[in-house]
């Protein structure tokens, strides 16, 4: 009798509509895989992007918990010495000095003076940089130049409240110490030369490397400035020349073009995050009849189209240990039933590549 019972609670039946939408006549069911945006939200220009900068140096007045290694100890004699102090390795024995690395990002289009934050890393076997102070450093860029110089006290945020319950609380959770970060740590020395259409021209990126997005974007500049001031380089990358009646304001014509709206499809993309559990689902996303068994998990999805009036319905029936999707039902039809029977983000991730594999998943899956 509970073995029964067991089994129907098992036996799960999930009914759901297979598009509402189609009910209301005249709609296209096709626009709502389209999202309006502004070119902005999809691209970045030639030029605006930020420049890594990197330096090495030493964090001061730890309680403690700084290097043992020679390195620290040779850093802080060639530091000293530079201050007029001559002394020997021998004398060095501190544990309160740290040898880091410093590494930052030059705000795009950065002037001298302006300030960038900094992160910090130990390279030496420091146990902890928390209340430490980053020593000047000089930070360079890949040419070997000096752009910036960096310095501050280090913040670690080395302990936040636990949250699970007393015991956890009273300890604490520790973050990761030997890697600290300074906000506004570092200031330009030298701007990067980075005039904006330099040639009387820029380009347009795209976040997508999209053939269809690509066009769309060229015909979005042809509507509205005319043909021939946009040309396709490759997918991805439209180059855009600027007006003559623009040449001395090349900015307010480049910001001109960023505002224009398009209409850009949807992609079709599974994104499964393994560390976390977290799966986002495209709104598009299929799946063709495909036949899966996966480690005891039985699920059988029966869609079926049932025309009453202007109405289709579909139904998913959920039954134990095998997987069975006939006809086309979207990914989140399949998520929905996976986690019905408490199937974990694992059991996702190897039932999904192996749709995927399979060649039944309309869509990019991605594991992050």
């Amino acid at each position: 009798m509970e073995a029964h019972r067991s089994h129907c609670n098992k036996s799960i039946l999930v009914f759901a509509l297979a598009s509402i939408l189609s009910l209301v006549s005249g709609i296209d069911t096709r626009l709502m895989a389209q999202a309006q945006v502004r070119l902005k939200d999809i691209s970045r220009l030639s030029g605006n992007r930020e420049y890594q900068v990197l330096g090495y140096g030493l964090v001061t007045g730890l309680d403690g918990t700084g290097d043992k290694s020679e390195m620290s100890i040779e850093m802080t004699r060639g530091m000293l010495q530079k201050m007029g102090m001559e002394l020997t390795t021998s004398q060095i024995q501190s544990k309160n000095v740290a040898a880091v690395i410093v590494t930052g990002m030059l705000p795009s289009y950065g002037r001298a003076g302006e300030p960038f934050d900094i992160t910090i890393s130990s390279i030496g076997d420091a146990k902890s940089l928390q209340g430490g102070v980053l020593l000047p450093t000089l930070l360079k860029g890949g040419d070997g130049q000096v752009y910036a110089v960096a310095q501050g006290k280090v913040s670690i945020g080395g302990f936040e409240a636990g949250t699970g319950g007393a015991a956890a609380a009273k300890a604490g959770q520790k973050n990761h110490l030997t890697v600290g970060y300074v906000p506004d740590g570092a200031i330009m020395e030298r701007g990067v030369d980075d005039q904006f259409a330099r040639s009387g021209k820029f380009s347009i990126l795209l976040q997508e490397k999209d053939t269809v997005l690509t066009r769309k974007v060229k015909e979005a500049v042809d509507r509205r400035y005319g043909i021939g001031w946009a040309t396709i380089v490759n997918p991805g990358h439209i180059e855009v020349r600027v007006p003559s009646s623009m040449s001395d304001d090349p900015v307010s014509f480049a910001a001109n073009i960023e505002n224009l709206p398009l209409s850009i499809d949807e992609p079709n993309r599974v994104v499964i995050n393994e560390r976390t559990g977290t799966v986002i689902v495209g709104s598009n996303v299929r799946i063709s009849k495909v036949v899966i068994s996966h480690n005891g998990i039985r699920i059988e999805i029966d869609n079926q189209n049932q025309e009453t009036g202007n109405a289709a319905a579909k139904r998913n029936q959920i039954q134990g240990s095998m997987v069975a999707v006939q006809g086309e039902t979207t990914v989140d039809d399949l998520v929905a039933a996976l986690n019905a029977i408490g199937a974990t983000p694992k059991d996702l991730i190897a039932i999904f590549q192996a749709v995927n594999a399979a060649g039944a998943l309309h869509g990019e899956l991605k594991i992050m």
